[in-house]
């Protein structure tokens, strides 16, 4: 197959079979020149054909912004389907957390290595009262799921006020952006189910990569559709891209790996969390 579209693989056909008997037309004059016999019309057709080849096989904005926003239900099933961490060290560090936890717990964080290493000094900034720390490297979405479902128990025992989410970064190469939604939206949902009385606050998938472009489309379509829906998803959205110095690298808020943050990056992080959350 010349084209890998299959709908229009008719079309190629018809396209290039009209430009091979146009090159079967040709013939040399008496002093050796090239004459075209073929007729404006075919040589017209032909090319008209490919254009229309060209452009529908060619990537467009509107296909890819399909593909980000339809889920088939495998898709989902993987989205909502809370998930055992692929470590040991991660189970190890929920017992830990959740084992620490006190009654007067007023704020609880949840999420990946960028929560879990979020500075003590710093996060209890962003509560009026004890702030647990729950984030645990490497963990998706469907690993918080999982914690929260593993540990639902022990997690009643406390009544936050505040549950900050910074979760997904992990979910946004392998999983469609779509997917990544529908897992946020078990999230939310189970997070509210156990904590009905606290309010969420979901801080954006932070910007990565060289020159902030790693995975830009997913973050950027996902962060959108978390604004977008936050009433319906019963959050507030935290926007804190402006730990990204304006999109450049190298940013002195990021490590070398352009995804961790530095000290410098984290006073900006909860600077921005502490504003988009009020007062304690």
């Amino acid at each position: 197959m010349l084209f890998d579209c299959p709908r229009i693989e008719m079309f190629s056909d018809i396209g290039l079979t009209a430009l091979r008997w146009n090159r079967s037309m040709t013939s040399n004059t008496p002093d050796g020149e090239p004459r075209h016999t073929a007729s404006t019309t075919s040589i017209v057709y032909a090319a008209v054909t490919l254009t229309i080849v060209a452009a529908l096989c060619l990537p467009s904005e509107g296909r890819a912004q399909n593909a980000r926003s339809v889920c088939d239900k495998t898709d989902t099933q993987f989205a909502v389907t809370a998930t055992v961490p692929d470590n040991a060290d991660a189970l190890r560090k929920y017992e830990r957390n959740v084992s620490s936890l006190t009654s007067d717990v007023s704020t609880v964080m949840l999420g990946d290595s960028l929560v879990e290493a979020w500075p003590k000094e710093l996060s209890g900034a962003l509560g009026a009262g004890p702030v647990a720390n729950l984030g645990v490297g490497r963990d998706r979405i469907q690993n918080t799921l999982w914690f929260i479902e593993h540990e639902r128990e022990r997690l009643r025992q406390i009544k936050p006020k505040r549950i900050i989410v910074l979760v997904g970064t992990n979910n946004i190469y392998l999983d469609k952006p779509c997917g990544v939604m529908q897992s946020y939206r078990k999230l939310f949902g189970e997070i509210r189910s156990l904590w009905p009385s606290g309010k969420i606050y979901s801080i954006h998938i932070l910007p990565r990569g060289e020159q902030m472009k790693g995975a830009a489309e997913n973050i950027g379509y996902v962060n959108s559709e978390l604004s977008r829906t936050s009433r319906e998803l019963g959050i507030r959205t935290i926007d804190a891209s402006g730990v990204a110095c304006g999109m450049t690298t190298p940013c002195a808020n990021y490590k070398s790996d352009l995804l961790h943050l530095t000290p410098p990056g984290y006073e900006a992080l909860t600077k921005i969390t502490r504003d988009g959350i009020g007062s304690p």
